[in-house]
């Protein structure tokens, strides 16, 4: 039998103690969201008596998605998104019907404007709230092209002879 010693035996402690903090923490746990029939993002959100979990989502502009509303309370809830306008109770506000307690429901989202909207439960206005963020891709515009150098003007090299040419006479040759 082998006996641990050592730097081996500290981070075997270590790792050990890290999993019991862990485990004693607890939390909310999280999972990534999963496609939809139609290729759509599926996102799970609990809502209990009083509050959502999770309270604070983030999508894309342009995406189908569909939210699974799970109402785990005993009270009736839903789900309302305040338009653009960032007002509730008007026309346009997002909403799900209303869910009994131990039931789910599924919910299409699909966001074509950009930015920070609440949202809350209308059985608990106040103390059932939550934020959904949209963002678009940004656009990034092509890159500029440098400008292409100007090619400098070379001076044309003057004729040198290259060979010797034989005089040129400029009298005319006698007659016969």
């Amino acid at each position: 039998m082998r006996v641990l010693s050592g730097p081996v035996c500290l981070l075997l402690a270590m790792a050990l103690a890290l999993l019991a903090v862990a485990a004693a923490c607890g939390g909310e746990s999280f999972s990534l969201p999963t496609p939809g029939p139609g290729g759509e993002t599926v996102i799970r959100i609990e809502m209990r008596d009083n509050f959502f979990s999770p309270n604070n989502i983030t999508i894309r502009a342009n995406q189908k998605y569909i939210l699974e509303l799970r109402n785990r309370g005993k009270a009736p809830h839903n789900l309302r998104i305040a338009g653009p306008d960032l007002e509730f109770d008007t026309d346009d506000d997002i909403a799900s019907d209303v869910i009994d307690g131990g039931k789910t429901e599924l919910f299409p989202l699909e966001m074509t404007v950009a930015g920070t909207f609440p949202f809350r439960s209308d059985s608990h206005a106040v103390e059932m709230e939550g934020t959904l963020t949209v963002w678009a891709k940004p656009t990034i515009p092509p890159p500029t092209p440098s400008p292409t150098p100007t090619p400098e003007a070379t001076p044309t090299p003057e004729a040198s002879p290259t060979a010797e040419q034989p005089p040129v006479s400029t009298i005319p040759p006698a007659a016969p």
